[in-house]
């Protein structure tokens, strides 16, 4: 009687355990079954990341849509042969989105994928202790492998101190996180020519249909004992400028808040803001198009540009913007002031106050220098200021124009 009962005991806590267990498994988010468990840096900011929510049609070279290395040449492309390509799909996944991002569209490798590799190209200039995340899964006939390396050089690459170097994934919807932990290999910090390149394997990968699919793909490292990098802090490139009037425009990015870094066109008369087919690309990052630009009509004499752009955890402050008029109408002086407390505006320090703009199609590039003016630092209530003189500023016709306006700045 006594075996009987001890039986019939373990065998309702192994139902028990079972019962638990798959309670655990179906509350995972998104179903995530991660490659290993990876302790981050609480120090690291994120370096480069795609959400792919802006992607649509065949894809070639992707480019971040959130980089502090704007420059840095980051993106993702699919060189190889064979009818294979990248393109898009949705829903994409919630695993490793940031900013809360929803789970808008993701990018998809199409068979054959055996003839290809998805190459990451990943700068890390002043960054080190390196980890890379993205979600993943693959469809009913897609690859059944992924094989991951890297590159130092930007043409060699190895696995040497990769702990995972292969993943199988799961099949769509259920996606999974895979953690690729560079934090230990000294070769990838502060690195402008490091790579991630993943191939894909198994009897699927030479078919003619399936794909496997990417999403919220993150780099996340710390500052180095290095001269810190500028990191664009604002980013205005205008090229979503709906038709009309404007009021307001946010940043087109903002390590901050797109909708706390805004430029208005406040003052009087019949003055008012709107796009433009703007021709230039002085000062466009990320190798944006020189698509659109924001101007500022006459009369302008009794408005002025407010640029409010706030520097709450940066220092080193440097705005860049490409500008012109529109003919001789256009107002033919600018004149540049800023304030710390939002409200009460100065030159003290400002290295340049005043310039000349040439006519369009001609640009010049103005740079705003605040790096030496310590009040500009850490300052929710940075704001810069332009005016407009000349006998055009007047007039009831002509406009000045700017495109592409970045404030950079170092992280405090």
């Amino acid at each position: 009687m006594f075996n009987f009962e001890k039986k019939y005991i373990m065998r309702i806590k192994y139902l028990i355990l079972a019962f638990l267990s798959l309670i655990l498994l179906s509350c995972t988010t998104d179903r995530e079954i991660p490659t290993n468990n990876i302790a981050i840096d609480p120090n690291s900011l994120l370096i480069h990341y795609w959400n792919f929510n802006s992607l649509t049609g065949t894809q070639t070279l992707i480019n971040p849509d959130l980089t502090l290395l704007p420059s840095s040449g980051a993106c993702i492309t699919y060189p190889g042969t064979g009818a294979g390509y990248m393109d898009v799909f949705t829903p994409g996944y919630d695993i490793n989105s940031q900013n809360n991002d929803v789970a808008g569209t993701g990018l998809r490798s199409r068979n054959p994928s055996d003839t290809r590799n998805l190459v990451m190209s990943l700068p890390t200039s002043g960054y080190g202790s390196i980890v890379v995340q993205f979600a993943t899964a693959t469809t009913s006939s897609g690859a059944s492998t992924q094989n991951y390396s890297y590159t130092i050089d930007g043409t060699n690459f190895i696995t040497e101190g990769l702990t995972t170097t292969t993943f199988n994934p799961t099949t769509d919807p259920i996606s999974s996180l895979v953690s690729l932990d560079f934090s230990s290999i000294s070769g990838v910090n502060n690195n402008p020519n490091f790579k991630i390149k993943v191939t894909f394997s198994g009897s699927t990968a030479s078919g003619t249909s399936g794909n496997n699919r990417f999403d919220n793909v993150s780099v996340k490292g710390i500052y180095l004992a290095l001269p810190a990098p500028l990191l664009q802090l604002h980013y205005w490139n205008f090229n979503n400028l709906p038709a009309g009037t404007l009021t307001s425009v946010n940043a087109d990015s903002s390590l901050i808040s797109t909708s706390t870094a805004t430029i208005t066109y406040s003052g009087t008369g019949a003055g008012y803001m709107d796009q433009y087919a703007s021709t230039t690309t002085l000062n466009a990052q990320n190798a944006d198009i020189s698509g659109l630009g924001l101007r500022f009509r006459n009369p302008c004499d009794t408005r002025n540009v407010i640029v409010t752009a706030p520097t709450t955890g940066y220092k080193n402050v440097i705005m860049k913007f490409a500008t012109a008029r529109s003919s001789t109408a256009g107002a033919s002086i600018q004149n540049y002031s800023y304030s710390l407390d939002g409200i009460n505006f100065i030159t003290t320090g400002l290295a340049t106050t005043s310039f000349n703009p040439n006519i369009d199609p001609i640009y010049d590039i103005i740079t705003l220098d605040f790096s030496s003016i310590t009040g500009a630092n850490n300052n929710p209530n940075f704001v810069v200021k332009i005016n407009f003189g000349g006998t055009e500023a007047s007039g009831t016709s002509g406009n000045n124009r700017i495109d592409n306006l970045t404030f950079q700045a170092n992280h405090i």
